[in-house]
């Protein structure tokens, strides 16, 4: 399954995004607090494979000023040699690794007294979607030997933001994301540290 296949079923599910915005947006009052579409991004960091670094993109749309639904695509990376001595004649053995990640489901604000005087919103989420992860593993005098692989993945975790103004804000998740690429689970730890743009004002 390629990432033309992930991306398929994510324009499916964004298709169905849109639709339950729109009857959201037909159902909701419009001057409910923090309605409104929502743009995020951020770097973004997974464990396993050595480490993978890059960027996070989303999208997320405001029912009320506790609910919204997200849906977040990852583009991240790692270049790691297998060890820091050569050990053999072969001599090193580079491992080049691509994960991508599209998932999407609820995010839910929490908020007290004290959160709100301070402009801190925690939130937990729950997402649901697909991962696709290339390796390449090169050595000198051989020919490298690549491999790919797509499946079914979900996302559970929070984290917390601080609103700068009715519109910006800092965030902040962490996140358990469960992988299952060559039917066999894998649990990997999701940080992402970015910024929001939300188009309806926020308290």
């Amino acid at each position: 399954m390629s990432i033309w296949n992930v991306m398929r079923s994510a324009c499916k599910c964004c298709s169905v995004f849109a639709v339950v915005c729109f009857l959201g947006a037909l159902g909701t009052p419009r001057t409910l607090s923090a309605q409104g579409l929502e743009l995020n991004g951020g770097w973004s960091h997974n464990t396993g494979d050595f480490g993978t670094d890059g960027y996070e993109v989303g999208v997320a749309w405001w029912f009320n000023k506790r609910v919204t639904l997200a849906a977040n695509y990852d583009s991240i990376w790692d270049n790691s040699t297998l060890t820091s001595f050569e050990f053999s004649s072969i001599g090193p053995v580079a491992v080049n690794s691509y994960l991508q990640n599209v998932l999407i489901g609820p995010r839910v604000f929490f908020s007290t007294d004290w959160t709100t005087r301070h402009k801190f919103n925690p939130f937990g989420e729950v997402q649901f979607g697909a991962s696709e992860l290339s390796q390449k593993v090169s050595q000198p005098n051989a020919a490298a030997s690549t491999n790919s692989g797509t499946a079914f993945s979900w996302m559970l975790g929070g984290g917390g933001e601080y609103l700068f103004n009715p519109h910006w804000s800092g965030r902040a998740n962490l996140d358990f994301l469960r992988t299952h690429l060559e039917n066999r689970g894998q649990s990997r730890l999701r940080f992402v540290l970015g910024l929001t743009y939300t188009f309806g004002a926020r308290e």
